[in-house]
């Protein structure tokens, strides 16, 4: 990894998970009523960070510095306080996001990387993939956006204004035999009466990055995304669903690169055609654990969608490693979020299955860094 080598790799955790969503605050209250009566299982780790750091093979290794946490009030994490009760509910969680303050932390911790991490390598650990924002704002403002290839791993593109997003739960709300991966399994959250004002989050930061040209579209690549619009889902005629389609195209035209979920070999083949083409020296990558969601990863926050397997994911990381190698790109920084702390290392006896999450991630970092 060119420059790397005189760089340090600081780790951190970033806990933001701020939301709204029934089953995900159900989780939380039910912790909390559990820790009230000391009934929580141990490990009690709080966040994806603390799993990562007890149960990690490759993060024990001595080049990952160990820096803590970026601070985020309890009530907010995923694993609050007993005192922080009274806040997890749903209208707590609107209001926070309807009023930006989502978007503050992502400030915050633009701040933080500069005045902590910078100029050595980022890799945070974390959930509310929001934060990958002031990552990215902090290494934008180092180096310059027109250098910098940013390069995600996520099951949904996370550029969608929450206008748009709305009126998609709203059409399937009144569709409801139609499936598709647009919409979560918490589509009953939304309120179809609800006013809800673009704002930033989530599903809609890197909308705000490249409006506001701290990334630029054209060195965007999402790898693995599966709610890109396919013919059948073009043929809709519904305002809402036309809304969505050329909101999609729009930004595929100003150049995002797309890599929708498909065969294996076709998804490798054209991520490798794009990074050879690639003419730019730093890169930064995100992966959101939801690409690998129910394959070997079920310790993640959206559950939607059956993900990528593990093999697709690595092979995908051994590409852009080879990329990176060849052609002298320096990789500056790298996160890993949408971690769902209460499924992380779980074992489910009933379907005999466990979270291999932590497996996943290892071998991903052990063939980057």
């Amino acid at each position: 990894m060119p420059d790397n080598s005189v760089k340090l790799i600081k780790l951190f955790g970033a806990a933001l998970d701020a939301t709204d969503f029934p089953l995900n605050l159900q989780i939380k209250q039910n912790y909390l009523n559990q820790l009230a009566q000391n009934r929580v299982i141990a490990p009690n780790f709080l966040d994806p960070y603390e799993g990562l750091l007890l149960y990690s093979q490759v993060l024990l290794k001595e080049k990952y510095i160990k820096m803590g946490k970026f601070p985020i009030e309890s009530w907010l994490t995923p694993r609050p306080n007993l005192e922080d009760l009274p806040l997890i509910n749903q209208q707590e969680f609107q209001d926070f996001t309807h009023k930006g303050l989502i978007r503050k932390y992502s400030e915050n911790l633009d701040k933080y990387v500069r005045n902590t991490i910078l100029p050595d390598f980022p890799l945070m650990i974390g959930v509310d993939h929001s934060l990958t924002g002031g990552i990215l704002k902090a290494l934008s403002s180092e180096y310059g956006p027109e250098d910098l290839i940013i390069l995600i791993f996520d099951a949904h593109f996370d550029g969608l204004p929450s206008s748009i997003t709305l009126n998609i739960a709203k059409y399937m709300n009144e569709n409801t035999e139609e499936t598709n991966p647009l919409i979560s399994e918490h589509i009953n959250a939304f309120n179809e009466n609800i006013d809800i004002v673009d704002t930033y989050m989530c599903a809609s930061f890197l909308f705000y990055l490249i409006k506001e040209k701290v990334i630029l579209p054209e060195n965007l690549i999402i790898f693995g995304c599966q709610d890109y619009p396919d013919v059948k889902f073009r043929s809709i005629d519904d305002f809402r669903i036309v809304e969505y389609v050329e909101f999609y195209d729009e930004m595929e035209q100003r150049g995002i690169k797309f890599i929708p979920k498909s065969d294996k070999l076709t998804m490798i083949r054209k991520l490798s055609t794009i990074l050879e083409e690639i003419e730019k020296s730093k890169m930064y990558l995100s992966f959101d654990t939801d690409v690998g969601a129910l394959k070997e990863i079920i310790a993640t926050r959206f559950r939607n969608v059956i993900g990528i397997d593990e093999l697709t994911i690595i092979n995908a990381a051994k590409t852009i490693k080879n990329i990176i190698d060849s052609k002298k790109i320096d990789l500056i920084g790298l996160d890993i979020m949408e971690i769902e702390t209460h499924l992380l290392n779980r074992v489910f006896p009933k379907s005999g299955r466990s979270d291999k999450t932590i497996k996943v991630i290892d071998n991903f970092l052990d063939v980057l860094l």
